[in-house]
C-alpha cells in the first residue's frame, strides 16, 4: 500500500509538471513573435529653427508728468485708439473723479436706452430675448477665457443691451423716452466735466496698453533694423519690469518685429526676404507668417535675425520675450523608425516589411530625418516601394528578402 501511494504521488507530480509545461508553451506561442513590426503611417513634420527673442514695436509712452491729482485711464487693454482720442483724465481730487465716473455710467445707460428705442419693431418673444442674452454671455465668457481683454468692454455692453431688451420687451416706447429724459436730467445735475485738471490725448492711432516693461524707449524699430548685434544684446539685457512713470503705451501699428540671436549653422538654412511660419511656444498665441528682413554677418558663431509680421494679435502688446519655432520647410511622407532602415546588397536604402508571413525588402527615399525616425517619400502608385500601413520590421534575426517567417 505504501509503495502504491508513492507511485501515485510521483504520477501526480509528473502530470502536474507536464501541465505546467504545456501551459507555458501555449503562453510562449501566444506572446512570442519572431519579428516585431510597426505600421507605416503618413506624417507631416516641420524642419524648424528654435528662436528665443524679443518683440519690437513702434511704441509711444504716455508719461505721468501731470503733477498732482487723481488719474483715471479711459481705455481698455488692447483697445483701438483714434488720433486725438482721450486716453486718460486727471481729476483735481477723488470726489471729482467719482462724479465723473457716475456721469460716464449715466451716459452709457442713455446710449443703451437710445439704441433700444431706435430699434425697429421686431416680432420676438421672451424665449428669443433669453437666447440673445445667452449668446452674449457665452461670447463674453469666451473672450475672458481666451484673454482677449480688448474686446471685453464691448461684449459687456452687448450683454447689458440684451438684458434691457428683455426688460422692456412688452413696454411702450414712450416709457423709454421718459427713462432717457430722467437719466439725462440726472447727468446734468452732476455737472460732468468739472474738476478735470488735464486730459491725456493719443498723438496718433493705434492700440492702447497699460503694460509697460522698460523696453519701449530702448528697443526701437530703427535699432532692430540697423543696430549691431552687440548693441541689441546689450539693450535686451537692460530689462526693467514695468515703468512706474507711465500711464501706459500706444502701439502705433499692427507691424511688429521678432529679434533674436541664433547659431550661425542654423542661419545657413534661412533665406533673406523669405516668408516663414512662426509657431509660438505659448499655444495661446496664433501661428503667423513673418518675413525675414535681416540677417547679420556671423560674430563668434552667431548671427542676428529679424522677422517682420503685420498680423494683429489680440493682447500681444503685453508680450515682449517669446520663444517660437521658425518653420524652414514642412516634409510629408511615411514615418520610418531609425532602427528599421537597412541597406541591401546593391547599396539601396530600404526596410523589410512583413507581408503574408513573408519578409520583403522595399526601397525607401529618405527626405528628412529626426532623432528617432525618418520621413520617406510616398508614392501610392509605386507598389514596389513602401506603402501606407505596410508592416515595417523593426526587430528580427537573420533578415533576408523573401524569407518566410512562421
Amino acid at each position: 500500500m505504501k509503495r502504491e501511494s508513492s507511485i501515485s504521488k510521483a504520477i501526480t507530480v509528473v502530470l502536474g509538471l507536464a501541465l505546467i509545461g504545456y501551459i507555458g508553451y501555449q503562453v510562449y506561442r501566444t506572446f512570442y513573435k519572431p519579428v516585431r513590426t510597426v505600421s507605416a503611417v503618413y506624417a507631416e513634420v516641420d524642419d524648424v529653427i528654435e528662436i528665443d527673442g524679443v518683440v519690437v514695436r513702434d511704441e509711444f509712452i504716455f508719461s505721468r508728468n501731470y503733477g498732482s491729482g487723481v488719474l483715471e485711464v479711459k481705455m481698455y487693454e488692447g483697445e483701438r485708439v483714434g488720433n486725438g482720442n482721450t486716453v486718460a483724465v486727471v481729476y483735481a481730487n477723488e470726489a471729482a473723479a467719482e462724479k465723473s465716473r457716475k456721469a460716464d455710467e449715466l451716459t452709457l445707460q442713455i446710449e443703451r436706452m437710445m439704441a433700444l428705442y431706435s430699434q425697429s419693431a421686431e416680432n420676438y418673444d421672451i424665449d428669443v430675448a433669453n437666447d440673445r442674452i445667452s449668446d452674449a454671455a457665452i461670447t463674453l465668457l469666451t473672450l475672458r477665457e481666451e484673454g482677449v481683454s480688448g474686446r471685453v468692454g464691448t461684449s459687456v455692453e452687448e450683454l447689458r443691451l440684451r438684458v434691457l431688451e428683455r426688460e422692456y420687451i412688452y413696454r411702450d416706447k414712450a416709457e423709454l423716452l421718459n427713462v432717457i429724459d430722467a437719466l439725462r436730467a440726472e447727468r446734468e445735475k452732476l455737472g460732468a466735466g468739472g474738476g478735470i485738471v488735464k486730459r491725456i490725448y493719443s498723438p496718433s492711432a493705434g492700440y492702447f496698453s497699460q503694460h509697460t516693461d522698460g523696453y519701449e524707449s530702448s528697443l526701437t524699430v530703427d535699432l532692430a533694423l540697423n543696430g549691431s548685434m552687440q548693441e541689441i544684446v546689450e539693450k535686451t539685457g537692460n530689462y526693467a519690469e514695468g515703468d512706474s512713470g507711465a500711464v501706459g503705451k500706444l502701439v502705433k501699428t499692427n507691424k511688429w518685429y521678432l529679434v533674436s540671436v541664433i547659431p550661425e549653422e542654423s542661419a545657413k538654412r534661412l533665406s533673406l526676404g523669405k516668408y516663414m511660419t512662426l509657431k509660438f511656444a505659448d499655444k495661446s498665441l496664433p501661428t503667423v507668417e513673418a518675413k525675414l528682413v535681416r540677417i547679420t554677418e556671423p560674430e563668434d558663431g552667431k548671427v542676428l535675425t529679424v522677422f517682420c509680421c503685420d498680423t494683429h494679435i489680440a493682447d500681444f502688446a503685453k508680450v515682449r520675450k517669446v520663444s517660437a519655432d521658425a518653420v524652414v520647410k514642412t516634409y510629408s511622407g511615411l514615418k520610418v523608425p531609425r532602427e528599421a532602415l537597412r541597406v541591401n546588397e546593391d547599396g539601396q536604402n530600404g526596410v523589410y516589411c512583413l507581408i503574408d508571413s513573408q519578409v520583403k525588402f522595399k526601397p525607401v527615399d529618405i527626405i528628412f530625418e529626426k532623432d528617432s525616425y525618418y520621413i520617406s517619400r510616398y508614392d501610392s502608385s509605386d507598389t514596389s516601394s513602401l506603402l501606407l500601413y505596410d508592416e515595417i520590421v523593426i526587430s528580427a534575426k537573420n533578415l533576408e528578402n523573401k524569407k518566410i517567417v512562421k
